[in-house]
């Protein structure tokens, strides 16, 4: 039964409802959060939880940090946060095998996305590294790291990225030079990565054009989805590291140019 309160909101004191507009919000925004649900539904959000948690038996909903998606769900357009949290151990096992292009001294680029703040995370503070980067939270986890020299790119902030991004940006890194970059893709398909927006392509493209080499990080994942705007082409990737669950199909997909690493994670 769904009856007002509180000036008017609606309070759903039904839990078959409840779960109804919780997979109604789902299907509208791919990610419901359980605090909002809480003060939108006017219930707490212990109970928002035990309905997700039920939705979630039913394989109606997939759990996340603080929340849920659709089942499989984690698309390109979900909130950085819950890209984040999703496949977290295969994007730990990812970064610590592409920590081997991390050489003493060198400097490299180090793109906006889930998979490269994990390599930020993990990079050792002995090697003095420098790194050039356009992702706030990267910024954040570098910012103080003993040893590291952070390079950080101002433009214009994009939320769903957590990244500066922009003519500012492109023109900034077209000033530099590094010997990697550690690229992030939304999504890989026959002709190259791709990722969501025309601006987070340009800073990529851009990064691309002062790399000596491109290592692209994602995990198997992206192997399946789609996203609009391209890129580059896979010859332009040097090397790809993913983990085991990528299939023989993909692997042939890659340019013969392109070294595969596969993470057991």
């Amino acid at each position: 039964m769904v009856t007002g309160e509180r000036g008017g909101e609606l309070r759903y004191n039904s839990a078959p409802e409840r779960r109804e507009e919780i997979l109604r919000r789902l299907r509208e925004t791919g990610y419901v959060s359980a605090p909002d649900l809480g003060a939108d539904l006017a219930v707490s959000e212990r109970t928002v939880r035990r309905d997700l948690q039920r939705l979630a038996e039913f394989g109606l909903v997939e759990l996340v940090y603080g929340g849920a998606v659709a089942p499989g769900g984690v698309t390109p357009r979900s909130p950085f946060g819950v890209r984040s949290q999703a496949r977290s151990e295969q994007k730990r096992a990812i970064a610590e095998l592409a920590l081997r292009f991390v050489q003493p001294g060198a400097t490299v680029g180090l793109d906006a996305g889930t998979t490269t703040l994990e390599l930020a995370r993990l990079l050792p503070g002995d090697r003095d590294v420098t790194v050039v980067t356009h992702s706030l939270p990267a910024m954040t986890v570098l910012g103080e790291r003993p040893g590291t020299t952070l390079i950080g790119l101002g433009g214009l902030h994009h939320p769903p990225t957590q990244a500066f991004t922009g003519p500012d940006t492109v023109a900034a890194i077209g000033r530099l030079r590094v010997h990697t970059f550690f690229l992030a893709a939304s999504g890989l398909g026959e002709r190259g990565a791709y990722c969501a927006t025309p601006l987070d392509a340009e800073v990529k493209r851009a990064f691309i054009g002062i790399a000596d080499h491109v290592v692209l990080l994602a995990d198997s994942a992206k192997l399946r989805q789609t996203a609009p705007v391209p890129i580059c082409e896979h010859s332009e990737i040097g090397a790809f590291v993913t983990d085991a669950a990528i299939t023989r199909a993909q692997r042939a997909a890659l340019s013969p140019g392109t070294r595969l690493l596969v993470a057991d994670g």
